[in-house]
């Protein structure tokens, strides 16, 4: 028997490449209606399946995979193991093929898709493909063809192989046509080789190419909210009238964005993408909950996903729960959900062509992908974003823009790239307010721009939270420990604190506690610092916000935080101020490390002309179309990133990144992760000793929770805070001596607590001995 794979089962390459065929066909079934491929396209298709996986008959492939089935057997010396894919060309009969009316142009995009349905570091070289052929594969040709009914080539074509070592020149010259077919006959082949590989034998394939086909996020959504609200809003009616066209949607906060996006993408696949995992983990949360939507085909895509689905399975089996989300996992990262919350590192790769983008693109070609809240990402992620959704509109996709405020910038871009045409509806829909005769939601916020530090108004912030609730957002973790540090002696257990450098363990636990604290229904009193954090991830609603200034995006989100659904005040306006903007540019932290300093300004300039006054959703979205438009963006470097992005992005060469240097584009990662202060270190080294007995044991079901539970105490920290604060503190910091845990730096001679999170300095309540 030659065999394909040795995990999760043995299975012989006959066996797998049935499987494949099969998923090929599964695909078929799903997006025929949708996709832009012809019957010979599909047979094509069917065919790259057929023989993805013949270079495995190889002699080094057999020996190698014998030896991990068999230990017994050893790999004779000398035999190496040369990639299969690139094998797998010397088996397809391109004459044959040529001859039953398939163009060049057709067996290049099959030798290329077949040839790189794995994607190597080592590329392919002709002579050497040519000489294993000699050694490994002639000898025993006969037999091999045995397996394929002689449907194989009787001698290797050496041309197809040149094109291999050509695809970047081959790619560039492909014309658009070519380019999408390329693209969903290599996509769409990795997405059938994956499935099946990660099958067992008596499962059906169909479970593990596309779940729950019939399914309609839309159908249900639309039965939830009419159950539960008679009748669907503007905003969500007009989503669900336009489910053939793609959108770009201006709507509050309020005014149920997640239900009309949920309605456009109806019964098609979906892709929703939100700047933050914990705004994912929310919505993950709110459509799959049993008396809400309780729509069940979920996945969840981002890097800590298997985090909160632990979570959610907490006090269920702890064996079975383990095992279902690591199936639910893979389901998801194959793509194979019908509904995906991902974070845009883990699905917008694609504009960067990097090594196995097609697997992404031709995914989303028969999908719907929403893009929530795009004004929260810098200027370059919006860059590669939008140029995702060229792509994405070019090869058939549908796309929703879904946001609270649009920079003009933004708009002027879609336009250059042909995006606003008939088939896209703009749409602003703002809710009624309090000049309108039916009241809905009032206008929300009154504004005080306060000339002072935040320190001076603390006693104001004091006052006002022995009977309300008070929300305070800074821009810098420092200024937030710092201000706590100063009211935690004067307010005691009243104050409270949220930054990104806790531990997950932790940051869990204050996100609980803000979320149950900030609702209508919660009658507590008392007050909340907070970073960035709490912009855009928790659905709070605060009587008071105390914030300093920033770009007017961010302030606008913040503002959202604080009487959220306009029912504060006794349901009716306030009457004074209840958001104060510090505006004292030299006081503020972050300044031109995390805001650019001019856009903030121009923000300021255009809302001094409302301080005191009621601010509304218009004025909110033309500030922020203003200040973000290319006349006041003149000499930014905002503007500068963004324009150099786009410039890149049309000069990019295919196939240079592979798939983790995409997401570090996308993550923009200049962050590493620690493990702080001494009692997080001996829990983390239990766990890695622990880690070390299992693997020996070789449990690897038992590593993977392991792994779990060791990332709860891992803090995101920035490389040039970390090395700075290091050089200026004098504390050690080191790495762990696990290989597995080797990336990770720890020091024990930090401060960090539970209440506080971290604070990079010596922590001198502890004597350390590491």
């Amino acid at each position: 028997m030659f065999y394909a794979k040795s995990k999760p089962e043995v299975l012989s390459i006959v066996e797998h490449t049935e499987d494949v065929v099969q998923a090929i066909q599964v695909l078929k079934d799903v997006t025929s209606n949708f996709l832009p491929l012809n019957e010979k396209d599909w047979e094509l298709l069917k065919l790259a399946a057929l023989f993805h996986d013949t270079g495995k008959y190889s002699e080094g492939f057999q020996n190698r995979i014998s030896q991990s089935i068999d230990k017994a057997k050893r790999k004779p010396d000398g035999l190496i193991n040369y990639p299969h894919n690139y094998l797998s060309l010397l088996f397809i009969p391109f004459d044959k093929l040529r001859a039953d009316g398939y163009t060049k142009k057709d067996l290049i995009l099959l030798a290329l898709a077949v040839g790189f349905h794995h994607e190597r570091e080592k590329l392919p070289n002709k002579s050497n493909i040519m000489a294993v052929y000699k050694k490994q594969i002639y000898p025993n040709y006969e037999e091999i063809k045995k397996d394929f009914s002689n449907l194989l080539s009787e001698k290797p074509n050496e041309s197809m192989v040149t094109h291999l070592e050509k695809r970047t020149l081959i790619y560039r010259q492909l014309n658009s046509e070519l380019k999408k077919k390329y693209t969903l006959i290599k996509g769409l082949l990795q997405r059938a080789d994956r499935s099946a590989s990660a099958k067992l034998r008596h499962e059906n394939i169909k479970e593990f190419v596309e779940k729950a086909v019939d399914s309609n996020v839309g159908y249900q959504t639309e039965q939830f909210l009419k159950k539960n609200f008679t009748n669907l809003r503007p905003l969500q009616q007009l989503a669900l009238d336009n489910q053939r066209k793609n959108i770009v949607l201006i709507a509050q906060t309020g005014s149920g964005k997640t239900e009309a996006s949920l309605l456009w993408i109806g019964q098609r696949k979906g892709f929703i993408t939100l700047p933050l995992r914990v705004s994912l983990n929310a919505m993950y949360d709110r459509i799959i909950d049993t008396n809400g939507i309780n729509y069940s085909h979920v996945g969840l895509l981002h890097s800590s996903a298997i985090d909160h689905l632990m979570l959610q399975k907490k006090d269920e089996n702890d064996k079975t729960s383990f095992e279902e989300t690591l199936l639910q996992i893979g389901h998801t990262q194959r793509l194979a959900e019908k509904l995906t919350f991902s974070t845009i590192d883990q699905l917008f790769k694609f504009p960067l062509l990097y090594r196995g983008f097609e697997i992404e693109l031709s995914t989303l070609a028969y999908s719907k992908v929403v893009i929530d809240e795009i004004q929260a990402y810098d200027p370059k992620i919006v860059a590669i974003l939008l140029q995702g959704l060229k792509m994405i509109d070019d090869i058939g996709g549908s796309w929703m823009i879904m946001t609270a405020t649009l920079p003009a910038i933004f708009i002027e871009e879609l336009n250059r790239l042909g995006l606003l045409t008939e088939n896209t509806l703009q749409q602003t829909l703002l809710l009624a307010d309090d000049r309108s005769e039916d009241v809905e939601v009032p206008r929300r916020h009154r504004i005080s721009l306060e000339k002072k530090t935040l320190n001076a108004l603390t006693e104001d912030m004091i006052e006002k939270s022995k009977d309300s609730k008070v929300l305070v957002v800074v821009n810098t973790v420092k200024q937030a420990l710092s201000l706590y540090d100063s009211l935690k002696s004067i307010m005691g257990e009243s104050v409270n604190l949220l930054h990104s450098q806790f531990i997950p363990l932790h940051r869990g636990k204050k996100e609980t506690e803000i979320l149950k604290f900030a609702q209508l229904t919660n009658e507590d009193n008392g007050l909340w610092i907070c970073t960035q954090i709490v912009e855009a991830s928790l659905d709070v609603d605060f009587d008071y916000l105390y914030t300093e200034a920033a770009t007017p995006d961010a302030l606008f989100q913040r503002f959202g935080r604080c009487n959220r659904k306009g029912k504060r005040f006794d349901g009716g306006t306030p009457n004074s101020p209840n958001i104060f903007i510090v505006t004292d540019l030299d006081g503020i932290s972050g300044m031109d490390t995390v805001y650019e300093k001019k856009i903030v300004e121009n923000g300021l300039r255009l809302l001094k002309a409302l301080r005191g006054s009621l601010i509304d959703e218009e004025q909110k979205i033309r500030i922020v179309h203003e200040v973000f438009s290319r006349e006041f963006l003149a000499g930014t470097d905002y503007l500068k990133v963004f324009e150099e992005t786009i410039k890149d992005l049309k000069e990019l060469p295919p196939f240079e990144l592979d798939s983790a240097g995409a997401q570090h584009v996308l993550r923009d990662i200049k962050s590493v992760p620690l493990v702080a202060g001494q009692e997080n270190y001996e829990k983390v080294l239990i766990l890695i000793e622990k880690y070390e007995e299992e693997k020996r044991k070789k449990n690897y079901a038992v590593l993977k929770q392991l792994n779990i539970e060791i990332q709860q105490y891992l803090l995101s920290v920035n490389q040039y805070r970390l090395n700075y604060q290091q050089e200026k503190e004098q504390f050690k910091l080191s790495k762990f001596s696990q290989i597995d845990f080797s990336y990770v730096y720890f020091s024990t001679d930090v401060f960090y607590t539970e209440e506080r999170g971290l604070d990079l300095k010596l922590d001198e309540n502890i004597s350390n001995i590491f």
